[in-house]
């Protein structure tokens, strides 16, 4: 069925940021937002950068409306649920993204209404910003089964943006119970619950024209 847009300009929330955390990890054994890094909870980490920005409430998404189809139901949950003119989407399996980088993404994708996406070993995926106008492409994907992240992103409008070496840590992803002890030890030897990172650079544009 398809799904019918309120026109943008009748949006009356700008921006609304969501946390990605359903789903069972085979290789975590659980659900990767309820794993402990440090004191808190993996996906804590996330929603504390998040919440720092001060755009409202962020809501956790756990149960999609289409069960079993990937982060992209996910998203059309959340976009569905939390109608708002620019959508930032964080998953929980990434805790030390920086309140800096979504902001500039919310900040991109609102200024060129077009997706603005992170890429991480050489792949395009999260964090993301995204117009509410592609709630309609998501669904159209879904419909099709094609459940892949990277088939609403290949498309030359998607502006794709990497962390540069200073700020990789950033890009860190905890699919791995090793992943996960390598965070741990780092926490440990930080001594802190507070975001360990602050980038130090401007974020490089890989796709896409910003002009």
């Amino acid at each position: 069925m398809p799904i019918l847009l309120p026109p943008t300009q009748e949006l009356e929330r700008p921006t609304a940021i969501h946390l990605l955390a359903g789903g069972q990890s085979r290789r975590m054994g659980q659900n990767k937002a309820d794993l402990m890094l440090g004191p808190l909870p993996l996906a804590q980490w996330s929603l504390r950068s998040a919440e720092s920005l001060n755009q409202g409430e962020v809501t956790m998404v756990q149960e999609d409306r289409r069960s079993g189809q990937g982060p992209l139901a996910g998203m059309e949950t959340a976009m569905l649920a939390t109608p708002a003119r620019i959508h930032l989407f964080l998953t929980c399996d990434m805790p030390f993204v920086s309140s800096r980088t979504m902001g500039d993404l919310m900040s991109v994708s609102s200024q060129h209404q077009r997706i603005a996406c992170m890429q991480s070993r050489g792949y395009m995926g999260f964090p993301m910003a995204v117009p509410h106008s592609t709630l309609s492409r998501i669904g159209d994907l879904l419909d099709a089964r094609q459940h892949r992240v990277q088939s609403l992103l290949s498309v030359p409008s998607t502006l794709c943006f990497a962390w540069q070496e200073e700020d990789a840590a950033e890009a860190w992803n905890i699919n791995t119970p090793e992943d996960l002890a390598i965070a741990r030890e780092c926490i440990e030897r930080d001594g802190s619950v507070a975001p360990l990172i602050d980038r130090q650079k401007p974020l490089s544009c890989v796709q896409g024209n910003l002009s």
